[in-house]
């Protein structure tokens, strides 16, 4: 019985361990893969994809933004622009925080009766 109790308190910390391991080595990969990825000259100003496989854009190299396009078959300049592109941070649609908000207030029991009525029955 102290045995059994002994095994699954070790696995306990067996499987702890190999998770916090698991952690700590993604964490450590991520920023390495990071770092190298986002390259020291150029920067990925803003981004849109157009299709399935396909996205327009706009890269900052030195002082010179490029709006490029990128597909499947390659990555082309479409155009270097002439005042750099100010992203303004949009502000979240309203439609989901009010749908959200609206929840609060559901009442299933007001859906039901409205549902009743229009089919002309009842409980």
């Amino acid at each position: 019985m102290l045995g059994d109790i002994w095994s699954i308190i070790l696995a306990l910390i067996g499987i702890t361990l190999v998770l916090a391991l698991t952690y700590f080595v993604s964490k450590w990969y991520a920023g390495r893969i990071g770092h190298t990825a986002s390259g020291q000259h150029i920067k990925v100003v803003d981004r849109i994809v157009v299709g399935k496989n396909s996205s327009i854009i706009v890269i900052e190299l030195g002082e010179a933004q490029y709006m490029i396009g990128v597909t499947e078959q390659g990555v082309s300049i479409m155009k270097e622009l002439d005042e750099p592109a100010k992203i303004v941070a949009e502000p979240k649609t309203p439609d989901f925080e009010f749908k959200l908000l609206n929840l609060r207030d559901f009442n299933f029991r007001n859906v039901l009766d409205k549902y009743n009525k229009r089919k002309g029955g009842g409980l």
